[in-house]
C-alpha cells in the first residue's frame, strides 16, 4: 500500500453521502491505514509525518462512526438493546 492509496480510501470515505455503504467503507478505510502503518514500522522509514497523518486518519473515521451510530431522530447515540432510555 502506498500513501497515495490509503489517503484515497480515506478521502472516499469522508465524503460517502449513502449511510449504508458508510460502515463497510470505515472498516475498510482503517484496514489500509493499519497496513500503512505496519508497513512503514517494518520498513524503518523515516515517515514520521505520515504516521501522524495516519493517526489522524484513524481518529477522523473513529469520529464519524460514532456520528453515524447517532439516531437519526434525537441526535442522541442509540442504546444497546435490553437498556432502559433514561
Amino acid at each position: 500500500m502506498t500513501n497515495r492509496l490509503w489517503r484515497e480510501k480515506y478521502t472516499e470515505t469522508m465524503l460517502e453521502l449513502d449511510p449504508e455503504e458508510l460502515p463497510a467503507k470505515i472498516a475498510a478505510t482503517e484496514k489500509a491505514v493499519q497496513q500503512r502503518i505496519e508497513e512503514l514500522e517494518r520498513c524503518n522509514e523515516d515517515s514520521e509525518e505520515e504516521l501522524w497523518a495516519l493517526n489522524d486518519a484513524l481518529r477522523g473515521l473513529r469520529v464519524l462512526a460514532q456520528a453515524e451510530c447517532r439516531s437519526p431522530h434525537t441526535g442522541k447515540p442509540d442504546k444497546p438493546q435490553g437498556q432502559e432510555a433514561s
